[in-house]
């Protein structure tokens, strides 16, 4: 079946491409969760005025993710971890205590943006990866202090 992606997919497509799924996939999943519409002539039609309102959503966007990517990048975050007589740190920094860092310093990012191997246990300085949007990454630099018991 030809149907009209709405929405991105991977191993799919991006959106208003037309491609070819199989039925089943298209009537169960596609077409429920509003990601897809059936490719007939006159949605095939009306593709091209929905192609042109999509493109300007998507430049407005693309730039106010170029605003942030730059105002990330400019960005450098003190957080403190408590640590022990001995040098042991208790706890860890994770990507939700980064977001809400971020949010103290008026950036609003969601956790699931925030790139990070494992927790961050040591104190030192890190470069923190975020993950804006679609080929848009920041990197913004992390200082993290001990805080004695």
């Amino acid at each position: 079946m030809k149907v009209i992606l709405l929405k991105s997919l991977e191993r799919v497509g991006k959106p208003f491409d037309i491609v070819e799924v199989k039925d089943g996939y298209a009537r169960n999943y596609l077409f429920p969760q509003k990601m897809a519409i059936e490719a007939t002539d006159g949605n095939i039609r009306g593709l091209e005025k929905s192609k042109k309102r999509f493109s300007k959503q998507m430049d407005k966007i693309r730039m106010e993710s170029m605003d942030l990517v730059e105002r990330v990048n400019n960005l450098s975050v003190k957080a403190t971890i408590k640590t022990g007589m001995d040098g042991k740190t208790f706890g860890s920094i994770t990507s939700a205590d980064l977001a809400s860092l971020l949010k103290a310093e008026g950036v609003e990012i969601d956790k699931k943006n925030i790139v990070l191997e494992e927790p961050l246990k040591q104190p030192g300085v890190y470069d923190i990866k975020v993950h804006l949007g679609e080929n848009m990454n920041a990197v913004f630099k992390l200082a993290v202090l001990e805080e004695g018991v």
